[in-house]
């Protein structure tokens, strides 16, 4: 994957799913609409979200389910990626704590943010919740904001695409509830006695 980003090797994907995003249940039609996640099936790295030093690529295929893919986040230094690898739910859970602590607005809202962008009766993109909630942030902690919402709307996505509410299963909900237990107080590790991904 390093060697793909490095090389360029990849689909320029970012105008696709911005805002509103898919509802749970239209997300394997809106995947499939954009990148043909099901029906290609050959390996393929998507570019999803640009902010320069960071990006967002997705990966088909992974072998979960017939619709699933990777989401990558890849850092990047002198245009060359640094820190390439597979976000888990331990690193945007880190992410949202860190930026809680740097800001009042984000003490405030950044739950809201997180609610707004997965939550089945919302699905606001990235850029309407910014401009609804973080106008007053200066621009580089906006940009931060922007990067981990950007990185968790597909991670939201995979998920709904692996565990469709249409199928009887939970998708992105898994992942709210991360965000909603920490909101009060929980670790990474005391929620793992309360949620299990899967």
């Amino acid at each position: 994957m390093h060697k793909a980003i490095s090389e360029k090797r990849y689909v320029d994907g970012t105008e696709a799913i911005v805002d509103p995003l898919p509802s749970p249940n239209e997300v394997r039609h809106a995947l499939e609409q954009h990148f043909k996640v099901h029906s290609d099936r050959s390996f393929r790295v998507i570019l999803v979200e640009d902010y320069g030093d960071y990006k967002v690529f997705i990966q088909i295929p992974d072998g979960k389910s017939e619709y699933d893919f990777y989401v990558w986040r890849a850092q990047f230094k002198d245009l060359k990626p640094v820190d390439v690898k597979v976000p888990t739910h331990d690193d945007l859970a880190a992410f949202y704590i860190q930026l809680k602590s740097k800001s009042e607005i984000l003490k405030e809202h950044l739950i809201n943010a997180v609610i707004k962008l997965i939550h089945s009766d919302y699905r606001w993109g990235v850029p309407k919740i910014t401009s609804k909630y973080f106008t007053d942030l200066d621009e580089e902690l906006k940009r931060e904001v922007k990067k981990f919402l950007s990185t968790l709307k597909w991670i939201a996505l995979q998920e709904d695409a692996n565990y469709p509410p249409a199928e009887r299963k939970m998708g992105s909900k898994y992942t709210l509830a991360v965000y909603a237990l920490l909101e009060v107080g929980f670790t990474m590790s005391e929620f793992r006695r309360v949620i299990r991904f899967g």
